[in-house]
């Protein structure tokens, strides 16, 4: 019985050490609950399939048989930070593949000609048809300004990214930040194409194949589904915690001085002063229910049940 619910765990979950990886990244331990991993990737899963067939109703209201780009932004376009962050990291995605195109040819990456200007970023021309500007046939002249402030805001939530990580890792040693380094690069994409098309399910609910780059927005919204998550549930631990040790009928356990003014909690079972408890499926759950509890218009006026449709994390 054992040896059928391990064979059925490696079929169903196969994003597990991934998943694991990116908690880790995003402040939990290293060695995460075996349970509250395979819980956030059925909703991870959830999420990506209710992306899927809410993008390729947009394509179809577009009138094509092919999901774009613009049908995957139009389901996130209320988040504009992350709405301007997907569209840079398309950027640089497009910025690597010419690089790699000429060096392929065999071409210089640096001409001697314009070698004293910096070549700037080549946004990725998407053509969103709810935004005002695009309704016209010929558009006005693109303002640098507006583009650059854009990439400003977009960029701010990445700094802050990048001075978390800097302050987590800055008492670590060598081994450990290698060990943190290949963390941040986990992905469910990243040359992992055909695993995440049999992992999600996509011939069940489209008929084309999806090309490499609707593949990589996924993977971009799976990582981003996995942060929310975990940062939502780790604010949820705090605060309980913090309840639990200010109740006023909470027993406090023994302590006792180890030489310093600092008291040491001792209790039958304690492990080391530093030991972090890891999260547990109630704070996911707990982190899943507040990011769906999401504004619903009013559409039944005949009375009944009806289907509450998710929100996206």
């Amino acid at each position: 019985m054992d040896k059928a619910k391990e064979r059925e765990r490696q079929t169903r979950y196969r994003y597990l050490t991934e998943i694991q990886q990116m908690m880790f990244v995003f402040g939990e331990i290293q060695d995460p609950l075996a349970d509250t991993t395979m819980l956030i990737e059925d909703i991870v899963r959830s999420q990506v399939i209710e992306i899927i067939v809410m993008a390729a109703a947009q394509a179809q209201r577009r009138g094509s048989r092919f999901l774009a780009a613009e049908d995957f932004i139009f389901l996130i376009r209320h988040d504009r930070t992350k709405v301007l962050r997907l569209r840079e990291y398309l950027s640089w995605k497009d910025v690597r593949k010419k690089v790699k195109e000429r060096e392929d040819a065999g071409d210089d990456i640096i001409d001697d000609a314009n070698a004293d200007k910096p070549d700037r970023v080549a946004k990725v021309n998407i053509r969103l048809s709810w935004e005002l500007a695009n309704a016209f046939s010929e558009n006005l002249a693109d303002d640098d300004s507006d583009d650059d402030d854009e990439m400003l805001d977009a960029q701010s939530d990445s700094l802050k990214r990048l001075k978390d990580a800097d302050d987590v890792t800055r008492q670590m040693t060598r081994d450990e930040y290698v060990h943190y380094s290949e963390c941040r690069q986990a992905s469910f994409t990243f040359r992992k194409n055909k695993r995440f098309r049999e992992w999600a399910n996509m011939t069940a609910f489209l008929d084309t194949k999806l090309n490499d780059e609707i593949i990589d927005i996924l993977g971009f919204l799976t990582f981003e589904m996995v942060s929310k998550i975990t940062e939502m549930a780790l604010c949820i631990k705090r605060d309980l915690d913090k309840a639990a040790s200010a109740a006023p009928g909470a027993a406090d356990p023994p302590k006792r001085q180890h030489g310093g003014n600092t008291p040491e909690v001792i209790s039958l079972f304690s492990g080391p002063p530093t030991a972090r408890t890891p999260l547990e499926v109630q704070h996911v759950q707990e982190a899943f229910r507040r990011l769906q509890r999401t504004p619903q218009p009013i559409r039944n006026f005949k009375g009944g049940l009806t289907r509450t449709r998710m929100s996206l994390i």
